[in-house]
């Protein structure tokens, strides 16, 4: 791929006087002899990758049957004896071996081997599949009248483990797959603006996608072209919108991302058909964003020739609020019963540390815009307030950065010494697991408002408060505090927009690495 780019470039520099024919005529000889062979490992490379993927899936599951096996010999007799006999049947094993093929079926059904996808979308289809094969696994159990032979706690715990260690393999599988070249796949980017640079800071995050971009088409020249977030060097313009069919057969890219959303219709139209003719696959970046992503349909009519995106409000639905609910009720009163040592360590330092109350509580904007009591840990000192007034007075960069963020990051004189720790590890939230249980609050949602932010929120404010505020959300992982105002409204209505249980998930997993990471808490 690279001695195509550099042949294309070459005859770029003979039609702008900068090489001889001579030499283009060496260059040639050498690009067709190694486009030849660049063209098989390619094929090879094709071939590989999907059987290669499945071996990796096939180790992650024999994995998680193999801890499970373990976790139900050893461990659950040794916890609950008399629930989990010791002896387990010799066959149980064995009879076992038709699971691994039910969940690599399954994992093709959900796309998961055709289709190259970003981590936290793969990790939902992985939940999917695994879910779907769990079921299949104890119908053919029962159906197949050998249940009585194969522990069905095995095969549950199964399922529990592979939606962690499925991604986690799947993860490292590819690397190492694209290290060596397997699952590899150059692709080239129509367009270098601002929207190009974002599919280029996507495609360099999501490495595991395997995605090597190789160039960009734009019709103006004398941009310097888009930059690699992670090596900061410029990735070179091959050519303009015109040109289209000559890099194409000359680099023999079958991949191509259109991010020219700038373009009117028609151009944008008549663009995407000229590749769809010379591509395998052509994925077009439209001037949508912020639009609501999750469960969103695409219908057509035939005759007009027209697209119909069906976008629906997860949240309005009284099934999906019923379900979020319950969700709140099982996890919020887990994480209670396991905090409450924490909550009585807590209690003692802060009393320790300054006077008053262990708890502080405030009004806060909630569901439909109703106001309820949130409950913290005390973190400030009763006269925060006053201490506030007189820093702003006299600090002019406080102040500032107090009209951005609406709070101070390193200078808050309201904040006690056991306060300030708390907040590091967001630890004073802990209370409002009393308000998950009353209702007011979700384990998960947008963040809980102040009065006094009413007039900020502006438009943003009804479309939020569709939701009950949550004690994480996008904002907690997406920057926290250091995100500016406007920009945590941004967030929290992208989440009420795009809204699935399984967001819920991802978004508490992620919750813990930055609470321990102590990105943007102060």
């Amino acid at each position: 791929m690279i001695n195509n780019i550099v042949f294309w470039q070459n005859e770029r520099n003979i039609e702008n006087g900068m090489m001889k024919v001579s030499e283009v005529l060496v260059n040639q000889r050498l690009y067709c002899k190694n486009n030849f062979l660049s063209r098989i490992s390619s094929a090879t490379k094709g071939i590989l990758a999907i059987p290669a993927l499945v071996l990796v899936d096939l180790f992650a599951i024999a994995l998680s049957l193999l801890i499970a096996y373990a976790i139900r010999t050893y461990f659950l007799p040794m916890l609950l004896p008399e629930f989990f006999p010791a002896e387990m049947l010799a066959n149980t094993l064995p009879s076992l071996w038709w699971v691994p093929l039910i969940y690599i079926a399954c994992m093709a059904y959900e796309d998961l081997y055709q289709k190259r996808l970003p981590f936290w979308t793969e990790v939902e289809k992985t939940l999917k599949a695994g879910t779907l094969a769990v079921t299949f696994s104890i119908l053919l159990l029962y159906l197949g009248k050998i249940s009585g032979t194969t522990s069905r706690t095995w095969v549950i715990m199964t399922w529990l483990l592979t939606i962690i260690v499925i991604p986690q393999i799947r993860y490292f599988g590819k690397l190492a797959l694209i290290k060596v070249h397997i699952w590899n796949k150059p692709v080239l980017i129509v367009g270098a603006g601002k929207t190009g640079q974002l599919i280029v800071n996507a495609l360099t995050r999501e490495k595991t996608m395997g995605y090597e971009i190789i160039g960009v088409l734009d019709d103006i020249l004398d941009l310097e072209g888009l930059v690699n977030p992670k090596t900061k060097c410029n990735i070179s313009i091959l050519g303009t919108f015109d040109e289209v069919e000559k890099v194409i057969l000359g680099t023999n890219i079958q991949e191509v991302i259109v991010a020219a959303p700038g373009l009117p219709p028609k151009e944008l139209v008549e663009l995407t058909n000229r590749l769809q003719s010379l591509t395998n696959n052509v994925m077009l970046v439209p001037d949508l964003v912020g639009l609501s992503m999750s469960g969103i349909e695409v219908g057509y009519f035939f005759d007009e020739q027209t697209l119909l995106l069906n976008l629906k409000n997860k949240l309005r639905s009284t099934f999906n609020r019923a379900v979020k609910r319950t969700f709140d009720l099982v996890f919020g009163s887990l994480f209670l019963i396991l905090s409450v040592p924490i909550v009585i360590v807590i209690a003692i330092a802060l009393k320790l540390d300054s006077p008053g109350p262990v708890f502080f509580s405030q009004d806060r904007l909630g569901q439909n815009g109703l106001i309820f009591t949130c409950y913290k840990f005390r973190t400030m000192y009763l006269a925060g307030e006053k201490l506030l007034k007189n820093h702003l007075k006299k600090n002019k960069e406080a102040r500032q950065e107090w009209e951005t963020y609406n709070k101070l990051k390193n200078s808050d004189p309201r904040i006690t010494r056991v306060g300030s720790l708390l907040r590091k590890f967001s630890l004073d939230e802990l209370p409002q697991l009393l308000n998950v249980l009353m209702g007011d609050m979700s384990l998960v949602g947008p963040r809980p408002y102040m009065m006094r932010e009413r007039i900020q929120m502006g438009n943003f404010c009804h479309e939020i408060q569709v939701s009950r505020p949550g004690i994480t959300g996008l904002w907690q992982v997406s920057g926290r505090n250091e995100i500016e105002f406007e920009g945590r409204l941004k967030l929290d209505v992208w989440y009420v927009r795009n809204w699935s249980l399984l967001l819920d998930m991802i978004l508490l997993v992620r919750t813990i690495r930055v609470v321990l990471k102590r990105d943007g808490a102060y």
